[in-house]
């Protein structure tokens, strides 16, 4: 395959997106939307079908359903004329992800979404209840304000995503290789025997849960065998055993990478977390404060107004 076609799919569904964020009428609508949906076809033409045969067939489909349901709502988010329905939109296009990423396995990046998104999409709705500017109904659309119905500049903002979404299909079609092993995989499995190997507590509660007692270090009781990662111990008997068990999930591993591989990043991370939160606190104290000062001249002079009309 020339690898110039990627982009060009690309390229076209950049310009069915332009066509629909500066389409006037349903048609032009349509029409853009024809012109994305095309070019996502032939991305996926080129990307391959789903797999054959049983859970690879499944997996493939429900892929295709997370992944064109986000495509979906991202678009009508951004071309929405009312700012309730994108925001409605966002959410979709946020539980669509975490549909996808549970699909790959990676059920932290999943529950991260969620966790970090949900505040993001009350407060969303709480802007958007307070600021933006509703029509009566759907014949009075020329009382919104012109900023609230177009994109201020939607050539950039393509060309921009049109960038970015290059990077992806680029990472797609050339780097799948360089992605880390899937699950039951040999290196897989040599990667959750290594951790293991270093997380003695964790091998001692496995040893807890199978009542054996352990030989020497963690490093000699974890193994590879014919059933995947194997701990061998000896039970109360003094009979010697090996038993299969579970690795360490993406979680554990994402955990440990972090802690072990990036912990001058993750201290900075949490500094400046906490600094923005002493930052919100004082911010808040300061503005009760005015508040509380402001309530207390205005007593004060409706005092002063009262002595006065007393002595008169």
């Amino acid at each position: 395959m020339d690898p110039i076609l990627p982009y060009i799919a690309t390229a076209i569904s950049a310009a069915g997106l332009l066509g629909v964020l500066m389409a006037r009428g349903t048609g032009g609508r349509l029409g853009g939307s024809g012109v994305g949906v095309l070019g996502l076809a032939w991305l996926y033409v080129m990307a391959g079908a789903p797999g054959g045969g049983g859970a690879g067939l499944a997996e493939g489909i429900f892929s295709l359903v997370f992944s064109l349901l986000a495509i979906a709502s991202s678009v009508q988010m951004i071309t929405q004329r009312r700012p309730v329905y994108s925001a409605l939109f966002f959410v979709l296009v946020v539980l669509s992800v975490c549909g996808m990423l549970v699909m790959m396995e990676a059920f932290f990046m999943a529950f991260s979404l969620v966790i970090v998104y949900a505040g993001a999409i009350l407060i969303t709705y709480m802007f958007v209840l307070m600021l933006a500017q509703q029509a009566s109904d759907t014949a009075h659309d020329a009382e919104i304000p012109e900023y609230d119905r177009k994109p201020r500049d939607p050539r950039a903002a393509v060309v921009v995503a049109g960038m970015f979404f290059a990077i992806v299909v680029s990472v797609v079609f050339t780097g799948v290789h360089d992605l880390p092993p899937a699950a039951g995989s040999e290196a897989r499995l040599q990667a959750d025997a290594a951790l293991l190997r270093s997380l003695p507590g964790e091998v001692q509660r496995l040893a807890r849960t199978h009542d054996l007692q352990l030989p020497g270090t963690t490093a000699e009781a974890v193994h590879i065998g014919k059933e995947g990662l194997m701990l061998r111990g000896t039970q109360s008997d003094g009979t010697s055993v090996t038993v299969p068990i579970e690795g360490p999930g993406n979680t554990a591993h994402v955990g440990w990478h972090l802690v072990a591989g990036f912990p001058a990043s993750l201290e900075v991370a949490g500094v400046i977390l906490l600094m923005a939160m002493f930052g919100a606190v004082v911010l808040s104290r300061r503005q009760v404060e005015h508040a509380e000062s402001e309530l207390l001249s205005a007593v004060s002079q409706s005092d002063h107004a009262l002595d006065q009309e007393s002595e008169g």
